[in-house]
């Protein structure tokens, strides 16, 4: 079991790789199109949402397959290394009881995050587009809290050092600029500056996401090994 705690906080930075390549490689295989263009051939990274890779059937009517199998799969993989990760957090955090409250609703609520993420990748957005966009406001909303929780877990453990309650409150603040703007920003369906808007915040906060992944697994693995 040990061993397996130790590889749930490891795996997520092999997982954060291998999702960024997937998403490369499905942006060779792209069958083209955006929501302003779609007649167009290839991804066009500042018009194509990451969800246009994970279509059956792209704007124009062209299969996707290649594309939407490694796309969705790698959502698929990232939910489940979340589950497993935010499962087995808490266990860090037992030197302080507030401290591990937190940690154990912050996780719970970060799990239904990861099923959330791999939801993404069982409803392409072109087959089932309310159960598609119900799982990315979840998922993104329900991080936000998780976030904001691990801050105050961090900041009252002893185990943790301050600069990932830092990295916590950075992320949190991407995080709530990206919500707004998907919320209240220009709709990218209506005018192409929406769709650049909408497209490049979208990438920001997935960069934001990997970089974040990277550090909590980092600590994590950190205070497991002083433990």
């Amino acid at each position: 079991m040990k061993n397996f705690e130790y590889m749930a906080y490891k795996l997520p930075n092999f997982g954060i790789i291998l999702f960024f390549l997937l998403n490369l490689l499905a942006m060779i295989f792209y069958s083209g199109g955006t929501h302003q263009n779609p007649e167009l051939e290839y991804y066009k990274f500042t018009q194509n949402y990451f969800s246009d890779l994970g279509r059956t059937i792209t704007m124009d009517g062209t299969q996707n397959f290649f594309s939407s199998f490694i796309f969705n799969n790698s959502l698929l993989m990232i939910g489940i290394l979340f589950v497993l990760f935010f499962y087995h957090l808490p266990n860090l955090f037992v030197d302080n009881n507030i401290s591990h409250n937190l940690s154990r609703i912050g996780s719970w609520i970060a799990i239904t995050s990861g099923f959330a993420f791999a939801g993404i990748g069982f409803t392409p957005s072109n087959l089932f587009l309310d159960s598609h966009l119900f799982f990315v406001r979840w998922a993104f909303r329900s991080f936000l809290i998780v976030s904001i929780l691990f801050v105050f877990a961090i900041n009252k453990s002893s185990k943790w050092e301050n600069k990932y309650a830092f990295i916590y409150i950075i992320f949190s603040l991407i995080l709530l600029s990206y919500i707004l703007i998907m919320d209240f920003g220009p709709d990218g369906r209506k005018s192409l500056n929406g769709l650049i808007v909408q497209v490049i915040s979208q990438k920001i906060i997935v960069a934001a996401f990997i970089v974040s992944v990277f550090f909590k697994s980092k600590g994590a693995l950190k205070v497991y090994n002083l433990s």
